[in-house]
C-alpha cells in the first residue's frame, strides 16, 4: 500500500508542474515581438517578388504560345568584289621619240586603188603634244594593175575615158594632240590602255596623170602638189613602249588631170595635154601600223 501511495503523490506533483511549464513557453517578451516583425516583412517581400516573377514568366510564355515560333533569319550571301588599282597614265610620252611604220589604203577612189607603205616620226615635247613628219610611198609598178575593172568597162561600154592619176609619194609635217585616253577590259582578264589623237599638217604630194585619151602621143612627168591633211587615230598600248594604232586621214590637194579633149591639129603640143584648171581632190586613207617609243624605259614621275 505504501508503494501505491507514493505513485499517487508523484502523479499529483507532475500534474501541478505541467501547466506552469506550458505557460512559460507561451509567454512572449517585447523584444521577441520586435525581432519577429522585420523577419515577417522580409519574408513577405520575398514571397511577393517570387509571385511577381512567376507571373511575368507565365505572361511571356503565354505571349510566345500565341505568337508562335520565331522564324529563323535568312542567311546573308557573301559577295567577293574584285578591286583593281591602275595608274592614272600607263605610259608617258614626254620627251620621247615615236617611230611608226604603217600600211595605207585609199577608200574613196572608185577607179584606182592606191596602196602605200608609210613611216612616221614624232617628238613629244609635252605628254599630249607632238611635232613630227610622215612619209608614204605609193609607186609600186604599173598603177593600172592595182585599179578596178570599172575603168575598162566604162571605156568599152561608152567609149569614154576617165581621167586618173598616179601617185609617187607624199611627205607631210604634222602636229599631234592627244585629248582622250583611258583603259578597257577584254574577256574580263586583260586590261589595255588606249589613247585617241587628232592630227593635222601640211606637205607635198608627187603625182602625174596616166594617159588615157591619147596614150600613143601623150606622156606626163611627175609634178609636186601642195597637200594638207587632217585625221583622227586610236592607239592601243601593248607595252609601255609598243602600241598598235589605226587612223583615218584625209590628204587634200589640187590635182591636175589629163585633158579629155584631143585637138588633132595640136596633138603633139604638150600644153594641150592637161586640163585647163585644177581639181580639188581628197585622198581618204585608212592606215594600220605599230608604234615604238624611244627610249624604251622611262622614269615615272606622275602621281599614282
Amino acid at each position: 500500500m505504501r508503494e501505491f501511495g507514493g505513485i499517487t503523490l508523484l502523479l499529483a506533483a507532475l500534474c501541478l508542474a505541467l501547466p506552469a511549464s506550458v505557460g512559460a513557453q507561451m509567454e512572449f517578451s517585447l523584444d521577441d515581438v520586435e525581432d519577429e516583425e522585420p523577419n515577417r516583412a522580409a519574408q513577405k517581400k520575398v514571397d511577393e517578388e517570387a509571385k511577381d516573377e512567376g507571373d511575368l514568366i507565365e505572361q511571356l510564355a503565354a505571349e510566345k504560345e500565341v505568337e508562335g515560333p520565331e522564324e529563323p533569319e535568312p542567311e546573308r550571301e557573301e559577295t567577293v568584289e574584285e578591286i583593281y588599282a591602275v595608274q592614272q597614265v600607263y605610259a608617258l610620252r614626254l620627251k620621247r621619240l615615236e617611230l611608226a611604220p604603217s600600211a595605207a589604203f585609199t577608200i574613196n577612189d572608185p577607179y584606182l586603188r592606191h596602196v602605200g607603205l608609210g613611216m612616221s616620226a614624232n617628238y613629244w615635247f609635252t605628254n599630249v603634244l607632238a611635232l613630227g613628219v610622215n612619209f608614204i610611198w605609193y609607186d609600186w609598178g604599173n598603177p593600172l594593175e592595182r585599179g578596178t575593172t570599172l575603168v575598162g568597162q566604162i571605156q568599152r561600154s561608152f567609149r569614154l575615158g576617165v581621167p586618173i592619176n598616179e601617185w609617187q609619194f607624199g611627205l607631210w609635217a604634222n602636229f599631234t594632240y592627244v585629248p582622250f585616253y583611258g583603259k578597257f577590259s577584254m574577256f574580263r582578264k586583260f586590261l589595255f590602255q588606249w589613247d585617241s589623237y587628232l592630227i593635222g599638217g601640211v606637205g607635198v604630194m608627187r603625182t602625174k596623170p596616166i594617159p588615157v585619151f591619147d596614150p600613143e602621143i601623150r606622156e606626163f612627168n611627175w609634178d609636186t602638189r601642195v597637200s594638207f591633211n587632217v585625221g583622227i587615230g586610236l592607239r592601243i598600248f601593248l607595252t609601255r613602249y609598243l602600241t598598235f594604232f589605226t587612223e583615218v586621214r584625209d590628204y587634200m590637194f589640187l590635182e591636175q588631170f589629163e585633158n579629155v579633149n584631143v585637138d588633132p591639129a595640136n596633138r603633139d603640143d604638150p600644153s594641150t595635154w592637161l586640163a585647163g584648171s585644177s581639181t580639188f581632190f581628197n585622198n581618204l586613207t585608212v592606215q594600220f601600223g605599230f608604234t615604238l617609243f624611244l627610249p624604251i624605259k622611262f622614269e615615272y614621275r606622275l602621281p599614282k
